[in-house]
Formats: structure tokens, C-alpha cells, sequence
């Protein structure tokens, strides 16, 4: 079955929300050979729009992102591409028809002793500013030599970057759902981690070591999860996160 159908199969755990799929925790990420075939037409516009972001951001990197091309609850499967593909796909939706990618990422929920850790992405951020969120999360990137996805490899690089945690703080559980952004077609991987840092301790390492992807953090205590899913700024992936470690 082809990613299309099975988005279309995906039931929403909330109206109105991004697609859930819950996934199988054996659930497995194939990579497979792929050679694109998109038309002249099309790369020039890919073209065009990589050379007007690098204009605006000078600093922004062409990197190896993996893109899904079929999903069930137990394997997904997909290639590596470039981000320039992708930036212009998410700059242009009308070039999906062409370049079918849909970027895989991954999200994790932290729990702490006391409860979740949440996030507020900066109000600066190019994609869901003032957006409350479980961090780490981020784009699934090539690392090193290997082609194959890792991963627990992932949300550790994410967390150290985003949190300032190593490794050895933290624990990841299985993968448990994944969810799709409308419009960018983004598929998230929702994957519970723990540690036995308190919450000011994770905040601290935050304060000294993180970057500046998000401007708060937040504790939610068991007995506040359900405020939180009330709330309308916290994103569909975290909420139905939030909403498995609940029940």
C-alpha cells in the first residue's frame, strides 16, 4: 500500500488535528535506493527557491534528510534526499505531485520524577513560533557514513542540542505513534524517553547548554495533563503524547 492510502487510513486521536498512526514499538525504518525523476522544470524551481532562502539565510546547509515513502504501524520505509528538495516542496505544496516527500522526524516526551517536560518554541522560529511542544524533536539527518536510521541516535543528538542532556541521562522507550503535519506533509515520530533528573535540573541544563530553539520550559505534573491537552497552542504530536502517557 502506498504512503498516500495509508495516510488517508490514519484515524484523528483529536477533530481537527494532524493524522495519528500508532505505530507497532518493533515497528522498523528501511532505507531503499531512489533516483529522482522530476522534470527539468521542476529543478529549476527548486533551484530558484534554494537560492532565495540561502539569500535570506546565508548560513542554511544542503544536508541528507530521509523522506517516507510507505508507512504501516510496523515498517516504514523511504530514501535520503536533499533539503533544498524539501525546503522548496515545503515553500511550493504544489510540488508534491513531482517530488512525493514527506520528511520523517522524530519528537520525544520527556518524563522527569515529577511529570513531562514541555517547550515553548521561539516566537523567532521559522516553523511554529510561540507553539508549545515535547522536546527534543527535529529532522531526521544523515550522520556519518552509514545510510542506515537510527532512531534512538537521532532523539539523543536532538536532546543534547536542544536540551543540553547526554546520553547517559536519558532512557528512550519504543516508538509509539506517528503523526502528520498538514500542508508540509512532516511525519513525526512520537517516542516516550525518561530520566532521572528533576525538572530544575533539566531546566538548568538547558539554560547552559542548549540552543535557542525554544524560550521556555515547562513541568507537567500528572495531574495537569489533562490543562495541557486542553490547550490550543500545544502541537498535535505532544498532545497525542501526552494523551498515551495519561491513559
Amino acid at each position: 500500500m502506498t504512503v498516500a492510502r495509508i495516510i488517508t487510513r490514519m484515524i484523528p486521536s483529536f477533530p481537527g488535528q494532524w493524522p495519528i498512526l500508532r505505530l507497532s514499538p518493533s515497528c522498523t525504518i528501511t532505507v531503499t535506493p531512489h533516483v529522482p525523476r522530476h522534470t527539468a522544470e521542476t529543478e529549476a524551481e527548486i533551484t530558484r527557491i534554494w537560492a532565495e532562502a540561502c539569500q535570506k539565510t546565508p548560513a542554511l546547509f544542503n544536508g541528507c534528510v530521509f523522506s517516507a515513502d510507505r508507512v504501516t504501524r510496523t515498517e516504514i520505509s523511504g530514501h535520503w534526499t536533499d533539503y533544498r528538495s524539501v525546503l522548496a516542496q515545503m515553500k511550493n505544496p504544489a510540488l508534491f505531485t513531482q517530488l512525493r516527500l514527506q520528511p520523517l522526524a522524530v519528537i520525544g516526551l520527556l518524563e522527569t520524577p515529577e511529570g513531562y517536560v514541555l517547550g515553548r518554541r521561539n516566537p523567532s522560529s521559522l516553523y511554529q513560533g510561540n507553539f508549545w511542544q515535547s522536546p527534543p524533536a527535529g529532522s531526521i539527518e544523515r550522520r556519518g557514513e552509514s545510510a542506515a536510521v537510527h532512531l534512538d541516535e537521532q532523539l539523543l543528538a536532538e536532546a543534547e542540542e536542544e536540551l543540553g542532556l547526554k546520553a547517559e541521562n536519558l532512557t528512550i522507550g519504543a516508538p509509539q505513534l506517528i503523526a502528520r503535519h498538514p500542508g508540509t506533509r512532516i511525519l513525526d515520530i512520537g517516542i516516550p524517553m525518561r530520566t532521572s533528573l528533576s525538572f530544575s535540573s533539566v531546566e538548568a541544563h538547558w539554560k547552559n547548554g542548549a540552543n535557542q530553539e525554544y524560550d521556555q520550559l515547562a513541568l507537567v505534573p500528572h495531574a495537569e495533563i489533562d490543562t495541557w491537552l486542553s490547550r490550543p497552542d500545544l502541537l498535535p504530536t505532544s498532545r497525542a503524547l501526552l494523551a498515551a502517557a495519561r491513559s
